[in-house]
């Protein structure tokens, strides 16, 4: 189905034009008000979050923000969940596994894996090579398009 942001003859004002085109659907909510960290891990100073928003009719859901890891709590090589969305209404779980690759404080310089799963689980993890010191998981230029 091909997406119309307006029937012809419409009377169409900029802000009717601008609602169409781009809508939010939930404003940027901290990730505290929508779920739970797991233990050693936290909201930094640049509060994780999360937003929606309808861009030409495709839902989006986007994330920024900061997620402190208290040294040590992110064991190289091992898939670790870092934060669990709530469940039931609304929705902030995906239908389907999404990936990632993000960037991270004290890594040696080595990216974040991240996924967010179907259960909620955020999850992360970070190669041999970057050992055990990671302090901190951005969150920058993270969105999942069409999330259900």
């Amino acid at each position: 189905m091909v997406y119309t942001p307006f029937a012809a003859g419409e009377l169409l004002t900029a802000g009717k034009l601008n609602s169409r085109i781009i809508e939010e659907l939930m404003e940027w909510t901290p990730f505290t008000d929508i779920g739970t960290f797991s233990a050693g891990f936290s909201a930094a100073t640049l509060t994780p979050r999360m937003r929606k928003v309808r861009i030409l009719g495709q839902e989006r859901w986007e994330y920024q923000g900061r997620v402190s890891v208290v040294a040590g709590t992110l064991v190289a090589n091992v898939n670790t969940t870092i934060f669990t969305f709530n469940g039931g209404t609304p929705i902030y779980r995906p239908t389907f596994e999404h990936g990632f690759q993000k960037a991270g404080g004290a890594t040696a310089f080595y990216g974040v894996r991240m996924t967010l799963q179907p259960s909620g689980q955020l999850q992360v993890g970070v190669p041999t090579a970057a050992g055990n010191n990671t302090n901190g998981i951005l969150l920058d230029a993270c969105y999942i398009d069409a999330p259900i």
